[in-house]
């Protein structure tokens, strides 16, 4: 059976719905996955939530409370359980989150990290209070079609998307069908083939392009600056290598060390490649 690990702080008036959807979601999946660590109150700390994610290190991280671009807030709101130095703690996992803005940075670097699958919001998540079982609703189905057997996360999108949309037409109060669309529209699944994390970066858009959107998306700036920097200078030593035997023409090259170099270079290069490849798809 599958595992959860569930992070719900309470501590202020929209966290008291936040809690209780968690709790609401624990109790709809309750029979078909196991909650390893529900961590609720004052026991959403960030020291809790890091042993929790050593000792069930395959459980699905579900988080429901307040979050930034910078992380996902603690007990209190003056810390991060989740932020980008401890995020890549969630390499491998289902990461399910209702957070305001979480998707807007820190998840995304959760995802180039390795989480498998990061459910997000991109920008301020709203609900109004008459209609909190409608928001409910839809901010848990997602959780709820992984579990009853939906591993699609395209199919698991659109359920949600469905959930929102049957709830907005059931919603009488304009302004909860307001929010409804908006919550909807500010929704991401990071996932192969589902949502691309934007980038400005004209690296990044090339290492999406050549790599597809997970690959493209793990290798840091710095790696594709070192990448390019080796690929130009092989080309450059190609090249030359290239020229010279074109100026020799017919005449016998001789093996010495520059050309063992160049031997051993391409040799490097290709154990080099794949196994950063190898690695990138981990």
């Amino acid at each position: 059976m599958d595992s959860m690990i569930v992070v719900r702080p309470k501590f202020d008036e929209a966290s008291k719905f936040s809690y209780m959807w968690a709790e609401r979601l624990m109790d709809q999946v309750g029979d078909k996955i196991r909650v390893a660590s529900d961590l609720g109150g004052s026991h959403a700390t960030r020291s809790r939530v890091e042993n929790a994610l050593k000792e069930h290190r395959e459980a699905i991280f579900v988080f429901y409370n307040h979050g930034t671009k910078d992380g996902l807030v603690a007990q209190g709101g003056s810390e991060y359980v989740i932020d980008k130095s401890n995020d890549h703690m969630l390499k491998g996992r289902i990461v399910y989150t209702m957070a305001c803005e979480f998707g807007k940075d820190c998840g995304v670097d959760t995802w180039r990290k390795g989480a498998e699958v990061v459910v997000c919001y991109v920008d301020v998540v709203a609900f109004t209070v008459n209609d909190e079982k409608l928001f409910c609703r839809a901010f848990n189905s997602g959780l709820i079609a992984y579990v009853n057997g939906e591993r699609d996360w395209r199919k698991i999108k659109q359920i949600m998307i469905e959930e929102f949309n049957k709830a907005i037409e059931e919603a009488d109060d304009p302004w909860s069908k307001m929010w409804l669309r908006w919550d909807r529209d500010i929704l991401r699944v990071y996932a192969e083939n589902v949502d691309v994390p934007e980038s400005k970066c004209f690296l990044r858009k090339i290492a999406v392009k050549l790599l597809g959107s997970k690959l493209g998306w793990k290798l840091s700036r710095i790696q594709a600056l070192g990448w390019m920097s080796y690929l130009i200078g092989f080309g450059i030593a190609l090249h030359d290598y290239a020229h010279q035997v074109w100026e020799l023409k017919g005449t016998v090259i001789s093996l010495e060390g520059g050309y063992v170099g160049f031997l051993l270079l391409i040799l490097g290069f290709v154990l080099m490649a794949g196994d950063h490849v190898k690695w990138l798809r981990k």
